[in-house]
């Protein structure tokens, strides 16, 4: 319930602040597990993305976002935590029993913002959920959220910002996760 509440909230509020363009959401499955591969510019990414899917989305946040209210909220939400700059099993865990129940995992593959044209890795622990639940990756690009939230602010500007997902795929066939990874950041930024 609290779920599709802040979605219609959400939208409303994306109405007077940030209108956004979807492309090609036709591309997403209506049914079964998937992970949602997406880039990361704002703290909107996530918000952008929930009201651009068809379907409800379980998206890992950094730990520390899980304090008092907050953390209440946010796992109402469907989200989980995880431990940033190391590999975090319990999370990797969660996410798969996740998508084994058929759910939907938004994942910022790069595992936090990319701030301008900074070079960024893609998290080897996307490769490792994708080859080991042999679900399809959805690749999606977004656009202006950084515009709006810029890194650092709290503060909604006016603007535009877009999503395009890409074709469903499959990186079973991939040596290592790094690798992997590395597939599903290219098909990503493919759709730029």
């Amino acid at each position: 319930m609290i779920y599709y509440t802040v979605y219609f909230l959400t939208k409303l509020v994306s109405w007077l602040y940030f209108p956004f363009t979807a492309h090609q959401t036709q591309k997403i499955p209506r049914q079964g597990a998937f992970i949602l591969a997406s880039n990361h510019i704002s703290n909107l990414d996530p918000v952008l993305l929930g009201i651009c899917s068809v379907r409800r989305l379980n998206f890992m946040a950094k730990i520390e976002l899980f304090k008092g209210a907050l953390g209440f909220f946010l796992t109402r939400l469907g989200s989980f935590p995880v431990k940033r700059g190391e590999s975090d099993f319990g999370a990797l865990r969660e996410a798969l029993r996740r998508l084994k129940e058929g759910r939907v995992i938004l994942i910022f593959v790069e595992g936090t913002r990319r701030i301008g044209n900074e070079p960024t890795e893609a998290q080897a622990g996307v490769g490792f959920l994708a080859m080991k639940s042999r679900v399809p990756i959805v690749p999606v690009y977004v656009q202006g959220t950084d515009k709006v939230m810029a890194p650092g602010t709290k503060f909604l500007k006016r603007g535009r910002v877009y999503a395009t997902f890409g074709e469903p795929f499959f990186v079973n066939d991939a040596p290592t996760y790094e690798e992997a990874s590395r597939r599903i950041l290219d098909k990503i930024y493919a759709l730029a």
